[in-house]
């Protein structure tokens, strides 16, 4: 972990964030050097460590936007992609619901306010259960909303425990392996009751990105190219779904890039006294490339899977 970002915990948050930093940077990168591949606590690990900056300069919502019309503001297109996945998964009022891979509940905390759902939020990262449940209780909407950390890959659950899943955005980064993917989708079918349904997005490549795109890729993204070549809706079919309704969203989520870069460049001083002046211009320069490399190669999945 950069120094720079060291200081700056320290100075934000004193001893026990720093703490909190330093165990993230540790249980991320051994993975990858002992394996030479992410794992799932090095999943965990990952969203530990960005939270705090991703709610700094993006939002609580830890996913790309869904700009209908483009001249929506990042906060509303935010809202739009969590509105399209909950109408996919057919919510009614007073069902029981649950948001795989949650972050810090706030699609959750949305969805419970619209739709009187009651929603039990799963996430692999510690530090985002724990502010989840900040959120929550300052929301007071404890009574409507709960965050436990858990792997949606293997779930403490009974079997059809909900009547309806939302996973907004979170396989691709729950899953680590080409296995991981099937074993989500049989565990969401296990704890979905029949007739139930998944409103499900996630961005997708078609295909590998060359070594330099792929640099930029998995600074920005934690992944690498060949872990988001996925046919979603086919791994949905395979294990025992029927797929209502189908959509490719890419095309309306590329905007989220350049709000994202304009919020950076707004606050571009508290960058570079967070991360330093080279770190800071990295992260911009990656930033500026995602765009073109999705256009190029992804899909974004949104779809109704009935069980």
């Amino acid at each position: 972990m950069p120094a720079q970002i060291l200081v700056t915990t320290w100075r934000d948050g004193g001893a026990v964030g720093s703490a909190r930093k330093l165990s993230a940077a540790i249980r991320l990168a051994l993975p990858v050097l002992v394996r030479g591949r992410r794992s799932a606590a090095g999943v965990g690990a990952y969203f530990d460590l960005i939270t705090d900056d991703a709610r700094l300069f993006y939002d609580d919502n830890f996913h790309i936007g869904y700009f209908r019309s483009g001249r929506e503001t990042l906060a509303e297109a935010l809202d739009a992609h969590t509105d399209l996945v909950a109408e996919m998964a057919r919510l009614q009022a007073r069902q029981r619901v649950l948001d795989a891979g949650c972050g810090i509940a706030a699609p959750a905390l949305r969805i419970a306010e619209r739709y009187g759902c009651e929603i039990t939020g799963v996430n692999i990262s510690r530090e985002q259960v724990r502010q989840g449940r900040q959120v929550i209780e300052e929301r007071r909407m404890s009574h409507r909303v709960r965050i436990v950390r858990g792997d949606v890959r293997a779930l403490d659950l009974p079997d059809g425990s909900f009547d309806a899943i939302v996973c907004l955005e979170a396989a691709g980064d729950i899953c680590v392996t080409e296995r991981d993917k099937d074993r989500l989708v049989r565990e969401l079918h296990r704890v979905l009751r029949p007739g139930g349904h998944v409103g499900f997005s996630d961005l997708a490549l078609r295909a590998c990105p060359s070594q330099h795109e792929e640099h930029a890729l998995r600074a920005v993204l934690y992944h690498s190219g060949a872990e988001l070549v996925t046919d979603w809706p086919a791994l949905f079919v395979r294990n025992g779904f029927t797929i209502l309704d189908r959509r490719d969203i890419i095309a309306n989520t590329i905007e989220t890039w350049d709000r994202v870069r304009a919020v950076y460049e707004q606050r571009s001083v508290e960058a570079v006294h967070r991360y330093g002046h080279r770190l800071a211009h990295r992260i911009r320069a990656q930033i500026d490339l995602i765009p073109k490399i999705l256009a190029k190669y992804a899909t974004f999945p949104v779809f109704s899977a009935l069980k």
